[in-house]
């Protein structure tokens, strides 16, 4: 939930590096407070690339899912259930410099091509429609899962 209002766009430098004692800790913390949970995904090179390649990307957005919703009785009593069901997952999305996520079907890629076509001129080079990546290799679980202070080996 943003608690800030935007002031400026997004650049595509946002975020920063953090040592790496900081991030052991904060690893460590998320194990103690999600024990036998998953706590890493890994993404390829491929999809991360064909993502920041969309026109107008600058970044791009992680969101948490999961496979299982809950029941009506579930969401009512959802304090009560400590572990959750199904499996989590990072869903992750383009983004523009206005913040806005690029989306299969809601791309402003998708209008220049339509008025490209409109008015009988050569539509932009990069036309395919953005894509939203999942698939990504858990961890524990996946392969190629590390032993470091990151993972608590």
């Amino acid at each position: 939930m943003e608690t800030k209002e935007r002031i400026s766009p997004l650049t595509g430098k946002e975020g920063s590096e953090i040592d790496l004692k900081v991030a052991a800790e904060w690893t460590q913390n998320h194990r103690h407070h999600n024990p036998d949970e998953v706590i890493s995904q890994f993404f390829g090179r491929e999809i991360l690339q064909k993502i920041l390649d969309q026109p107008d990307c600058v970044g791009i957005r992680f969101y948490y899912g999961n496979s299982k919703p809950l029941s009506g009785w579930q969401r009512f009593m959802k304090k009560s259930f400590r572990k959750p069901s199904g499996e989590p997952h990072l869903i992750i999305t383009g983004v523009t410099k206005d913040g806005e996520d690029q989306l299969p079907g809601s791309s402003t890629i998708h209008t220049e091509v339509f008025k490209a076509n409109v008015a009988g001129v050569a539509a932009p080079a990069a036309a395919a429609p953005p894509v939203v990546g999942e698939q990504s290799v858990p961890c524990p679980g996946g392969a190629g899962c590390p032993n470091n202070v990151l993972t608590g080996a």
